[in-house]
């Protein structure tokens, strides 16, 4: 029923956790595929010393990062729903079972997807989010109405007919893409097909772990703003491609932009804002006025770029609750 991806990267203080977690499943019709992305840790020795009652393949390449290593794990995969997971993170024991029991309620959906817990792993502290009206139901929602109110990464399952057909070539999750890779497989799923969100926290996000973004300094951030760059126009070009065109893509891809320059200018980070508009394809940019784009990368616009962006957030908010 489920193959599980696990892209493996210098994990040996999380993996036996995140295998742990599937050795508990409810549901045990899987299979475990591990790429390890080059690991330079004991990560796989780690990994040989668990006992593991289950089907699991590990394979290796050259580190290419984890969209290559997901990839890879997809196009070895023997079952049709594929089942993300990272290698520091985990799933309650009913993950599978309730993600099986979307699946046979919607199963035309082109992907699936739970709450998380977020534990920060120093103190043991942990909570979820969850919107109201979804809570302990499992429905058929517009992903693209809000893609940061959706589940993380390894709280997803998709259908591998569906992945392949965002790219024939089985890149689903653009190669070399260092951030926003997951946003950029999900956003085109929701292009051409449904998504089913389960109103209960199954996933189990690990924070507090080493080598994850939050913990990068502003200039290893400013790093990666190519690979921001790319994911926006990516996306945009999909659509553009896409044949229902879904127009609450656009609604949130304004607003979107519009707080990440809302960020930027409240540390006065405006390196990075000229970065990320000089660097929009013109579709993209397209999407704010001229007059919000002359006045966003000037230091005395600041306040007024602060007040303008408020005023817009108020109003996609008033439109995303019709």
């Amino acid at each position: 029923m489920f193959s599980i991806i696990i892209p493996l990267y210098n994990k040996s203080l999380t993996i036996e956790r995140t295998i742990l977690s599937l050795m508990r499943q409810q549901f045990d019709v899987f299979e475990i595929i591990i790429v390890d992305d080059g690991s330079t840790d004991n990560s796989l020795e780690v990994l040989m010393a668990i006992e593991i009652n289950k089907e699991m393949r590990i394979v290796r390449q050259e580190n290419s990062g984890v969209s290559a290593a997901r990839n890879h794990g997809i196009s070895l995969a023997k079952y049709e729903y594929i089942a993300l997971l990272d290698a520091d993170d985990e799933w309650e024991p009913n993950f599978l079972k309730l993600l099986k029991l979307a699946i046979e309620k919607f199963p035309n959906a082109g992907f699936w997807g739970a709450s998380s817990w977020h534990r920060n792993l120093l103190t043991s502290e942990q909570s979820y989010h969850i919107t109201p009206k979804y809570k302990d139901k499992i429905s058929l929602i517009e992903y693209l109405l809000d893609p940061h109110d959706m589940p993380h990464t390894s709280a997803m399952v998709l259908s591998k007919k569906h992945f392949l057909q965002i790219d024939p070539n089985g890149e689903g999750f653009p190669v070399g893409m260092k951030v926003c890779e997951d946003w950029a497989c999900f956003y085109r799923l929701a292009f051409i097909s449904d998504f089913v969100y389960i109103g209960i926290p199954l996933g189990i996000r690990n924070f507090n772990v080493a080598g994850q973004i939050t913990g990068l300094s502003r200039e290893q951030r400013f790093a990666l703003m190519p690979h921001v760059v790319n994911f926006y126009n990516i996306t945009y070009d999909s659509w553009e491609k896409s044949i229902q065109k879904k127009a609450r893509y656009l609604n949130f891809l304004r607003f979107d932009l519009r707080a990440r320059i809302f960020a930027s200018l409240k540390i006065d980070d405006f390196k990075t804002i000229n970065y990320l508009l000089n660097g929009l394809n013109k579709n993209v940019l397209s999407q704010l006025s001229k007059f919000e784009i002359s006045m966003y990368g000037l230091r005395k616009f600041k306040l007024l770029s602060l007040l303008y962006i408020a005023g817009t957030k108020i109003v996609w908010k008033t439109k995303k609750l019709k």
